[in-house]
């Protein structure tokens, strides 16, 4: 993994589903299952951007889920980052009352939410430059950057590296030893 780099790997930015701050969540939905009957590795996620096509954020399924259950942003709040053990989430689960309104009303909050309130802006640890090799995007995602990391040359977004795509590399590099036979 130290031999292949990130530009090898990235989906380019023009490749990627993207939309704008003022579209709704569920204009984000129908773009990815536009995307997905188009090809059957399609995206999950999608790139939030300007009408200039300027890099803003991402909208990621955690993002999505995060804004149907409002109670997750409560219970959130003041929690420092890390693993959670999972009598505390169930513990909150219960206690924020999370997941406990009909389906209608999170039909209704979903349909309403632009993807401005949805997106997440991406933090400088979760970029990396093209010339950075793999080995060092998989210590970023195993460390827990949120997914998937943006690729840029310089400061100009260029694309989008998914762990998924990662995975792969490191499968089929593992298969290709073939230790056990």
């Amino acid at each position: 993994m130290k031999k292949i780099f990130v530009k090898e790997l990235m989906i380019p930015i023009s490749d990627y589903v993207s939309v704008k701050k003022t579209d709704t969540l569920v204009d984000v939905l129908l773009a990815l299952e536009s995307a997905q009957q188009a090809n059957a590795h399609a995206h999950r996620d999608a790139i939030v951007v300007d009408d200039a096509g300027k890099f803003l954020g991402k909208v990621t399924m955690i993002d999505i889920f995060r804004a149907l259950e409002p109670g997750y942003k409560k219970m959130m709040k003041g929690l420092a980052t890390g693993t959670l053990t999972n009598d505390f989430v169930m513990k909150a689960v219960k206690e924020f009352n999370l997941w406990l309104e009909p389906e209608q009303d999170i039909c209704q909050r979903g349909s309403k939410k632009s993807v401005a309130e949805v997106m997440h802006v991406s933090k400088s640890v979760e970029s990396i430059q093209e010339s950075d090799t793999l080995e060092k995007a998989l210590n970023l995602y195993v460390m827990g950057v949120h997914q998937p990391l943006i690729v840029k040359d310089g400061k100009t977004v260029t694309g989008v590296l998914r762990f998924g795509d990662m995975f792969e590399v490191v499968r089929k590099g593992l298969l290709a030893c073939n230790v056990n036979q």
